[in-house]
């Protein structure tokens, strides 16, 4: 396999769907996408993956916030860090 054609720990999509399944969804990347992450430093390739992270973080939290707006920081912050680590948290 070329740079990993799949790369399923870079990106796992989540929708209301898939979330309902017991496994979740992996996005295959085109062979675009792959040349331009092979062509990063894995440095750079590990700074992508953690604003991704960051970015499915505030995203989660925003909508749990509007979901349970009677949640305290501590309960919020549970349930992000429990639907970030599919449970096993």
């Amino acid at each position: 396999m070329r740079h990993g054609r799949i790369i399923d720990s870079l990106m796992t999509t989540f929708s209301r769907s898939t979330a309902r399944q017991s496994r979740p969804q992996l996005e295959l990347l085109d062979e675009e996408m792959i040349q331009v992450l092979a062509s990063k430093t894995g440095a750079e390739r590990l700074a992508i993956a953690a604003g991704m992270f960051r970015s499915a973080r505030r995203m989660i939290s925003s909508h749990l916030r509007q979901e349970h707006p009677e949640w305290d920081a501590a309960r919020l912050q549970s349930e992000v860090s429990r639907r970030l680590s599919h449970g096993t948290g």
